[in-house]
């Protein structure tokens, strides 16, 4: 979640007007006739205004110009749908099973053309977009950075054959929270953790606990066969956002905050979201700033919605678990066994007891066994 603070040209011209009001305010108040020297103060803020003002104008301007791009280059282009944005875009061809990314600037555009690509559903995260292809189990995460195309594409399927898993048709699901995106399906028990740095493909059972960490110490914690551990303090997972929300009405300084996956592997055991950290000027989140607390409020759902997606996961591996552990075990019979249960039966056959259909039957069962 990308903290909005500009005001835009609307916002920075009434903010204008609020300053020039209190300077003429101050200056006609002073009694003595000379002027009120502290004038100056809201002065200055006129001016910071009229800055602000010139800023968001050009910023309005530059955004309109790369909307204008978008528009003419989607006309040079076949397409039956797009997804994206003024600085980047992605146009989705059905009938050529294709895609062409274009990202723009001020100054111009620059595109790529995926091919093999259907669209089924993409999202936006902090500072991607990504898509995925359902029908060919593919998902593709792409950046305009600074006018170049930056991108990834991973095909699920080949990732899930590397496990000796075969891929059975299904109807996988994305969302996006922060500058992430989830890709789960309970058919074929997969999910895809796209990050900005890598797309990591894992099997339901890979993973072992969910945990969300907070200025470095744990507030919640679920794990593979065990109990939570936080949630309980607040009344289950949904319910620590209404906590943490209550406690950032007090005078709260939230440092960094982070999602910890870890995995049933010792190449690549952990995998780390980070959801907030502090800035590169040190500025915290004070939470009893009106601003800060909306912010970090804004944050929280996005943990909470993070956390639910792998305690869901969770849920589902403990249950296979168990309906494993209770499935009844068939007794494997040894080949004297078989042996003597096979010349049993060519006697009842023989002694007609059994009719042909029914020894074939039961000598077919035994050799399975």
């Amino acid at each position: 979640m990308k903290r909005q603070d500009e005001l835009g040209v609307g916002g920075s011209i009434i903010l204008t007007i609020v300053f020039a009001v209190m300077a003429v305010f101050t200056y006609q108040t002073d009694s003595s006739g000379e002027g009120n020297p502290l004038a100056w103060i809201p002065g200055v803020g006129v001016i910071a205004g009229i800055i602000m003002t010139i800023i968001a104008a050009i910023n309005a301007s530059n955004k309109s110009a790369r909307e204008e791009q978008q528009k003419n280059f989607a006309k040079s282009i076949t397409h039956d749908s797009s997804f994206g944005n003024g600085d980047l875009k992605l146009y989705f061809n059905s009938s050529d099973k294709k895609v062409t990314i274009c990202a723009t600037t001020t100054s111009g555009t620059s595109e790529k053309v995926i091919d093999n690509f259907e669209q089924r559903k993409s999202v936006e995260t902090d500072n991607h977009i990504v898509s995925l292809d359902s029908s060919n189990n593919k998902v593709l995460r792409v950046k305009n950075n600074n006018g170049s195309i930056a991108f990834e594409e991973c095909c699920i399927n080949d990732e899930l054959k590397k496990k000796g898993i075969e891929v059975k048709p299904s109807t996988p699901t994305i969302k996006s929270f922060n500058d992430y995106a989830f890709v789960t399906d309970d058919t074929n028990e997969f999910v895809a953790v796209v990050t900005p740095s890598k797309i990591h493909v894992l099997q339901y059972s890979d993973i072992v606990s969910i945990s969300y960490e907070e200025n470095g110490s744990d507030v919640f914690n679920k794990s593979l066969g065990g109990a939570v551990v936080g949630g309980l303090l607040f009344g289950g997972v949904g319910a620590i956002v209404g906590g943490n929300t209550a406690k950032a009405k007090q005078n709260k300084e939230v440092r960094n905050m982070s999602i910890k996956i870890l995995l049933k592997s010792t190449s690549d055991s952990t995998i780390i979201l980070k959801i907030y950290e502090v800035g590169k000027d040190g500025s915290v989140l004070e939470t009893k700033k009106d601003a800060d607390r909306m912010h970090y409020e804004g944050l929280m759902k996005e943990v909470s919605g993070i956390k639910d997606i792998f305690s869901i996961i969770i849920d589902i591996v403990d249950k296979n678990i168990a309906m494993q552990k209770s499935a009844p075990v068939t007794p494997l019979l040894s080949s004297a066994s078989v042996a003597d249960e096979l010349t049993k039966l060519a006697k009842l056959k023989e002694s007609g007891i059994l009719s042909e259909e029914e020894f074939n039957a039961q000598k077919s069962k035994l050799l399975n066994l």
